[in-house]
């Protein structure tokens, strides 16, 4: 694709992407090494000026204490999200940047604001589902991590990147409640990157929430998470939501693989 909008994605696991604004690097939900659905690793990271946070879940966050080694970013994480973070990383404090929804901070080379976000539904009810996430072998190893999991349940931020041009890019990863869905038309990014759908039912409320929020360009994450990637569903949202937006890109990323947008 010819570069347009003045920006390239690298597309690392689950929602972990490296975005390039020119001289600045974000790299977003940092879980890479321990993902079973792809051969890259931590290492694959080219470098991390910020760290973008949606939330504390384990399957978001294991490569941070590898990246803070080598790159010492900026994390941007959820207010409650800020002090357990910090305990557990033992960071330097003027670092991490506790953000409350609609924070919105101008880096130079991209702006980042924070939105408002709901976990998808685990279908659990609090204290069963952190049981059940605080139980995950990772977790298990590591006690700091475990404190964090609760919190992952409660706190979410979607991602808004604007550049000096003005492109917008929603990084985005709930279900398409209705009062989100309001928050994002008031947006109206130029390319969303959004979590896939788990079956051909969710597909069709993802793509009619694309199409609504005006977006032209769609790319889905999340497909490679255990290493199910039901291939067949990313092609039926693709069908879907040029369905909705005929004029409209969908980009289906591979990983380690750099998209110039």
């Amino acid at each position: 694709m010819e570069k347009k909008f003045g920006f390239s994605i690298k597309w690392l696991a689950v929602t972990s992407f490296e975005f390039r604004f020119n001289d600045l690097t974000v790299v977003t939900d940092p879980y890479i090494t321990e993902c079973v659905g792809t051969d890259l690793t931590w290492e694959n990271v080219e470098n991390c000026d910020i760290i973008c946070l949606s939330h504390a879940h384990w399957d978001h966050i294991t490569d941070i204490p590898r990246l803070i080694g080598k790159f010492q970013p900026k994390i941007l994480c959820g207010d409650q999200t800020a002090m357990p973070l910090a305990k557990w990383l033992n960071y330097t404090p003027s670092l991490i940047y506790p953000m409350y929804p609609d924070n919105e901070l101008d880096f130079g080379d991209v702006k980042i604001r924070t939105l408002y976000g709901r976990h998808t539904n685990l279908g659990q009810g609090f204290n069963d589902l952190c049981k059940r996430i605080e139980g995950n072998e990772l977790c298990s190893k590591d006690l700091g991590m475990a404190s964090l999991q609760a919190i992952g349940s409660l706190e979410y931020r979607n991602f808004l990147f604007t550049l000096p041009n003005g492109t917008k890019i929603l990084l985005w990863g709930n279900d398409p409640t209705i009062e989100q869905i309001n928050i994002c038309k008031e947006i109206k990014p130029d390319i969303a990157i959004v979590q896939w759908p788990k079956n051909r039912e969710q597909m069709k409320e993802k793509a009619k929430f694309v199409a609504e929020i005006g977006c032209k360009i769609l790319v889905p994450h999340h497909h490679d998470f255990r290493g199910v990637d039901d291939s067949s569903i990313v092609e039926d949202l693709k069908e879907e939501f040029l369905r909705l937006v005929p004029d409209g890109v969908f980009i289906s990323p591979e990983h380690g693989k750099w998209i110039d947008l």
